[in-house]
C-alpha cells in the first residue's frame, strides 16, 4: 500500500540522516522539500475519478445532464485542500433545497474524466447543514464539529480517496439539481492533495502556555498551571442560602498541556488536570463551598495526522484515536477508520521561531464585526 511506503520512506531517512548533528531537523527538512514536490505534480482526472469513494454517488460514463441553469450555485466556501486518506469536502449552497450533484474530474491540461458521479445527497455521509458547533482551539471530544461556518446555510459533499491517490493537484466541476430536474450553471474548483506534515519549524514538541478569549471587548486569559474555576461548567452547583441564590464552583487546573508534532505527519495531544471536586451535600448544608479531601486527576491523549498549508499559514490536525483516563483509569476512547477521521483544527496560524500562535475569530451574526476572538499561545 502506498501509505505504508510513503511511511517506510521516512523511517529510512531518519536512519541515513541519524548520525548527523541534527538529524530530527535534517529529516524534517528533507521530508518538507519532498512534500513541496509531490503537491506540484499534476494528478490524472481518469486516476483521480477511479480512486474516489462517494457516499450515495453513482458513477456514469460520459458528461453530465446539461444544465438549464434554472437554480443558483455557490461553492465560495469550498475548501482548495484536500488530504491523503481522507480526501476533501465540497461545499455547495443554492437559492433552493438540493437533491443531487453531478462532479466531474479534470486535469490541469483541461481534460475531463470519462466518467462523472451523480451524488443523492441525501445519502451522502456529510450532506447537512455546518453548524459551528466548536470554539476555540482545544482537543474536548464534547466539543467536536465544524470549526468554522463561512456560511451556515451550505451542505456538504464528502469525497473519500483510497489509497491509490498520492499529493498533487486537480480539478473538478460540479453542478446541483434538484428534486424538478432543474441544474445549476457549472463551477470549477482547483484543489491540492497535501501530504501530511511538510512544515520544518512546526516539526517539535509545543506546550500551551496559555489562552485568551475575547467577548465584548473583555479578556480573560487562562494560563497553564493556575487554577481556572469557571471552565468546568458541569461541576457547577446553586443553591438558595439566606433566602439568596448563591452559585458555586469546582476549580481546575491543566498542568500539562503538549502538541507534538512529528517528521512523518502524525501528531499526539496530551493533557492533564486536576480538579477540586464539591462535596454537594454538605456545600448545601453549610451555604458555603466544601471540597471532597481528594483531588481528581484527568488525562486525554489524541493521536493523528496533521498538515500545514504554507502559503495560506493553515494547520490542519485531523484525529484518529482518543482516550479519556480519570483517576489515572482508562475512561472511554475511540478510534475512527482511513477516511473518517475527526477535524480537529483546520484554521490559521502565526509561527515565530519558538512560538506559534493559534487565532480564531466568529462574527456570530455576520454584521462584519468580530462577536469572539480565541488566541492559544504554544511553545516549544
Amino acid at each position: 500500500m502506498k501509505i505504508i511506503f510513503r511511511s517506510a520512506a521516512i523511517v529510512a531517512l531518519f536512519i541515513a540522516t541519524s548520525c548527523g548533528k541534527d538529524a530530527p531537523e535534517n529529516v524534517a527538512e528533507e521530508f518538507e522539500k519532498e512534500a513541496e514536490q509531490q503537491e506540484q505534480t499534476p494528478l490524472e482526472a481518469n486516476s483521480v475519478s477511479d480512486n474516489v469513494i462517494i457516499e450515495g454517488g453513482t458513477k456514469k460514463d460520459g458528461v453530465p445532464p446539461t444544465p438549464n441553469e434554472g437554480i443558483t450555485l455557490d461553492v465560495s466556501s469550498t475548501s482548495k485542500t484536500a488530504f491523503l486518506g481522507e480526501g476533501f469536502d465540497v461545499s455547495v449552497s443554492s437559492n433552493v433545497e438540493l437533491a443531487g450533484a453531478y462532479i466531474q474530474f479534470k486535469s490541469e491540461d483541461g481534460t475531463v474524466s470519462d466518467s462523472y458521479y451523480d451524488i443523492d445527497i441525501s445519502a451522502n455521509s456529510k450532506s447537512s447543514k455546518i453548524t459551528a458547533s466548536k470554539k476555540g482551539f482545544n482537543f474536548d471530544k464534547k466539543n467536536k464539529g465544524a470549526l468554522v461556518a463561512k456560511n451556515d446555510e451550505a451542505t456538504v459533499i464528502d469525497v473519500d480517496f483510497n489509497v491509490n491517490i498520492e499529493p498533487g493537484t486537480f480539478c473538478y466541476v460540479v453542478c446541483v439539481y434538484d428534486a424538478e430536474g432543474n441544474i445549476s450553471g457549472p463551477s470549477e474548483v482547483c484543489a491540492t492533495v497535501e501530504s501530511w506534515g511538510g512544515y520544518a519549524e512546526l516539526v517539535a514538541e509545543w506546550n500551551n502556555v496559555k489562552s485568551e478569549e475575547t467577548y465584548d471587548g473583555q479578556t480573560s486569559v487562562t494560563v497553564l498551571g493556575e487554577e481556572d474555576c469557571m471552565s468546568f461548567e458541569s461541576g457547577f452547583l446553586s443553591t438558595t442560602c439566606n433566602q439568596e441564590f448563591t452559585s458555586f464552583f469546582e476549580c481546575e487546573t491543566t498542568e500539562i498541556a503538549k502538541l507534538t508534532l512529528k517528521a512523518d505527519g502524525t501528531y499526539s495531544y496530551n493533557d492533564q488536570s486536576k480538579r477540586q471536586v464539591l462535596d454537594t451535600a454538605a456545600t448545601e448544608e453549610a451555604c458555603e463551598a466544601v471540597y471532597k479531601d481528594a483531588l481528581r486527576t484527568y488525562g486525554y491523549e489524541s493521536l493523528g495526522n496533521w498538515a500545514y498549508v504554507k502559503g495560506e499559514s493553515r494547520l490542519t490536525l485531523v484525529e484518529y484515536s482518543w482516550s479519556d483516563t480519570e483517576d489515572g483509569v482508562l475512561s472511554e476512547s475511540e478510534t475512527y477508520d482511513p477516511g473518517e477521521g475527526e477535524l480537529i483544527f483546520d484554521g490559521k496560524i502565526t509561527v515565530d521561531g519558538n512560538a506559534f500562535i493559534v487565532m480564531e475569530e466568529y462574527d456570530d451574526d455576520n454584521d462584519g464585526i468580530i462577536d469572539l476572538l480565541y488566541k492559544t499561545y504554544f511553545e516549544k
